[in-house]
């Protein structure tokens, strides 16, 4: 019996029963080789997958720039940039008046207010050079993205859009200008101070408020500080620690009021530190954060900025009979 199931049983395919085959794997199917305990693993060559892809790896995370390191690093070249424009100050007027000893000369910075706008417009400006040149190194380096790029300075959206942020920065002052009847101000902040000392020095300080001051202010707290506290929130975002939409409803509210403090304390000795002024350049301050945060523009904030300062100084202007009368604003 056994004889006859042998002779009648047809042999059987090894290929048709699983077993190995001498033709190549020709289908999607790929035949896995486990390393005898010898083999080295190391040294093996990875499986190729049917499809080229093999098991699909996660996109890298986007690199979030600017972040605080960046303003931490931001405000070292501040201090150096200050030091180095003061010293360099000095210097050139000790040159040029040598009879006059030191201490006089640096009172003479302090007291004057066309030497003090020129030493510090020259501060701006190197802290500017060395800024772009810095950080777009770094950048460029670490991120792929250049200086502008990374501050998000967008300049065609400012040049789009001129007459509606002109109109929100002349809106703004205008508004600040009657809160502060509101409030109370200081019968004689340094800031109207240092304006009636001379006619000279208050055109200096108007072009200086609606020029340097306002590009670098905004590059310091909209341009790297202000993004700079939201991307610490987007880097929880990224780790899962937080929704995108706790990000919308938290994390930037927080990161506006965060900037808008500094800034407001900032300007708090030219206002006497009153509480009044402070609070409402506090309120200026988040205002200029929303724009940079919905234009998405470095540029943006800084017309805005621009023509709020040129309102005040336009009421000033108008007060004085164009700085022909500057004991107007003593009283």
């Amino acid at each position: 019996m056994s004889d006859d199931l042998e002779s009648t049983t047809p042999p059987i395919d090894p290929a048709a029963a699983g077993g190995p085959s001498a033709e190549p794997l020709t289908s999607t199917a790929q035949a896995i080789h486990w390393p005898a305990p010898h083999e080295n693993l190391a040294g093996m060559q990875p499986a190729e997958y049917p499809f080229g892809s093999g098991i699909p790896v996660a996109p890298p995370r986007p690199k979030l720039i600017p972040h605080l390191g960046h303003f931490c690093v931001f405000a070292a070249l501040v201090l150096f940039t200050l030091i180095g424009s003061a010293i360099g100050t000095l210097v050139v007027l000790h040159i040029a008046r040598p009879h006059i000893p030191i201490p006089k000369l640096i009172g003479a910075i302090t007291q004057n207010i066309a030497i003090a706008i020129s030493m510090q417009a020259v501060w701006y400006g190197i802290l500017w050079a060395l800024t772009a040149l810095v950080f777009g190194l770094w950048w460029k380096a670490t991120a792929g993205v250049g200086f502008a790029q990374g501050i998000r300075w967008n300049g065609a959206l400012m040049q789009r859009w001129f007459l509606l942020l002109a109109g929100t920065g002349v809106a703004t002052g205008l508004l600040i200008t009657l809160a502060g009847n509101f409030v109370p101000m200081p019968k004689a902040p340094p800031i109207l101070e240092d304006l009636t000392r001379s006619r000279a020095g208050a055109w200096s300080l108007m072009v200086f408020g609606v020029t340097l001051a306002p590009l670098t202010e905004e590059l310091a707290f909209r341009g790297l500080l202000l993004p700079g506290f939201v991307n610490v929130f987007r880097w929880l975002e990224q780790r899962g620690s937080m929704t995108e939409s706790a990000v919308r409803v938290l994390g930037i509210p927080v990161s506006i009021v965060l900037t808008s403090i500094p800034f407001a304390m900032m300007h708090s000795q030219q206002v006497s530190h009153a509480w009044g002024p402070v609070l409402l350049i506090g309120c200026v301050s988040i205002i200029l954060c929303i724009v940079r945060l919905r234009t998405n523009s470095l540029a943006c904030s800084v017309l805005v900025h621009a023509f709020y300062n040129l309102t005040l100084f336009t009421g000033l202007l108008i007060q004085t009979d164009g700085f022909r009368h500057l004991e107007k604003l003593k009283g």
